[in-house]
């Protein structure tokens, strides 16, 4: 609620810095150790500087509930993060204002959460075991490498109707250009705008119109075709307003690349985390392949499956709270708010990282430990509410959260069912967290390919490939 002058408030205890930068460079160097520390010494909430301006570290369940549900309204996206993002995202749903995003996803989200739960359990099976079958017997792969591709494959069906597969390499690598150049101006110590012509601005720019390229050839495609296929482009392009008026290509665009960009992005982070967490639990990828075996026997999933693949799911959901694909988000207020007895004052950037959420010990026990039953119904079901916050919470809540954690289940059971991958000797990799929390450099695996045990698998209802998510399935809320 906003603050009353008559309303005693606690001060916000503030993290040590250097004179001139502040907490800078500590944030350049390594933000995970920032977060944890700011929590350690400053508790629930505390403050951190980032080039002269105060940043507040909230890492409780009560003050995310406080600020991203009860006051919602009362925080935006911050300016910085537009300013960095629009050059890519335009005025999509990551970067609209609350105003703006209330009637766009108000439009939107409906069509979406069908348009998951319809098709793509079955797009991603078919993608996933096209992947896999590039891989040779005894093959080391680059596992980061082979999950963009498989992400960007699945993301190019459900949104293009294409096959990608052949262009995933050169639009991966645009999008890692794009990351870059968010990154590079989110932690620069002088933000520059995209027209500076510093190299990572060059790169940047470059991304964008590869991008852009790609998407605006795919538009033209769709319009001219009076059979359009039942796509996520299609379901922007029939999409109307109250008053009948129609997205603009501009808006189309802007929808697109917010579900392209971050959608692909997030979840192939996410199933590369859960891969090497696998490898160095030999036990938890017995247990899902074996559960591969029983379920699938080698055939592809279906939507049908979702319900008797728990532990596919149990196993991306852990690797997520150890390794949060959106380790940091941001919102900032609009007026002076109280929130837990403290006064954040208008304007001030709120900084909410599940990476260090996620690894309180009063939430998590044991928190750096790999344990996948954290995610069983009935313990998930104690769980803290907030306490787990991959996708963030509120009415900004992940537009995509279904599809992520749909896309994992199928593709971890999927993997598992045709091969096994293994660690190759060698340093353990190292979180680089930039946009994303992805592992730096590449993630070497070798591959064993394998034939599922055979075993006579419950047949699939047909009706749950519909419109509508089996009994059970967490997409069908």
């Amino acid at each position: 609620m906003p603050n009353s002058t008559s309303t005693p408030v606690l001060p916000v205890p503030r993290l040590k810095g250097r004179r001139l930068f502040g907490n800078t460079l500590d944030f350049k160097k390594d933000r995970l150790e920032l977060f944890q520390r700011t929590f350690a010494e400053c508790g629930d909430i505390g403050i951190y500087t980032i080039a002269g301006q105060d940043c507040y570290l909230v890492n409780s369940i009560e003050l995310c509930h406080e600020i991203l549900i009860q006051n919602g309204s009362l925080f935006e996206k911050t300016d910085r993060f537009r300013s960095f993002a629009r050059p890519l995202l335009g005025d999509g749903l990551l970067t609209a204002t609350n105003e703006e995003h209330k009637r766009n996803r108000r439009l939107i989200q409906p069509r979406f959460r069908t348009a998951v739960v319809r098709h793509s359990a079955d797009i991603t099976a078919q993608v996933s075991r096209a992947v896999v079958a590039g891989w040779k017997d005894g093959d080391v792969i680059d596992v980061r490498r082979e999950m963009v591709r498989l992400v960007l494959g699945v993301v190019g069906q459900n949104l293009f109707s294409r096959d990608i597969l052949d262009e995933a390499n050169d639009l991966g690598n645009a999008l890692t250009d794009a990351i870059h150049g968010f990154d590079s101006q989110a932690s620069a110590l002088i933000p520059l705008t995209i027209e500076w012509p510093t190299p990572a601005n060059l790169r940047y720019r470059k991304a964008i119109e590869r991008l852009e390229s790609t998407f605006h050839a795919f538009l033209a495609e769709r319009r001219a075709l009076a059979d359009k296929p039942d796509d996520w482009l299609t379901l922007l392009l029939e999409c109307a307003y109250d008053d009948g008026t129609a997205l603009s290509d501009q808006q189309i665009r802007d929808e697109a690349l917010n579900m392209f960009m971050p959608g692909h992005e997030t979840t192939a982070t996410a199933l590369t985390w859960s891969l090497h967490l696998l490898s160095r639990h030999p036990e938890c990828h017995e247990r899902l392949m074996a559960e591969s075996d029983r379920v699938l026997a080698g055939r592809p999933a279906t939507g049908a499956d979702l319900e008797r693949l728990p532990y596919a799911l149990q196993v991306f959901k852990e690797a997520m709270r150890l390794y949060p694909p959106v380790y940091m988000f941001s919102r900032q207020a609009t007026t002076d708010v109280e929130v837990g007895g403290h006064r954040i004052p208008a304007g001030a950037s709120v900084v909410f990282s599940p990476y260090a959420l996620h690894r309180r010990a009063d939430y998590f026990p044991d928190p750096e430990r790999f344990d996948p039953d954290r995610f069983e119904s009935e313990r998930e079901a104690e769980l803290p509410r907030h306490a787990y916050m991959p996708f963030g919470a509120g009415h900004r809540v992940c537009i995509g959260n279904h599809h992520a954690l749909l896309g994992g289940q199928v593709a971890l059971a999927t993997l598992a069912g045709q091969a096994h991958l293994t660690s190759v000797p060698g340093p353990s990799p190292v979180m680089e967290p930039m946009v994303t929390l992805r592992p730096a450099g590449n993630l070497l695996m070798k591959v064993t390919r394998r034939s599922p045990v055979p075993a006579v698998p419950t047949a699939p209802n047909p009706s749950a490939n519909g419109a509508t998510a089996p009994r059970g399935c967490p997409y069908a809320h």
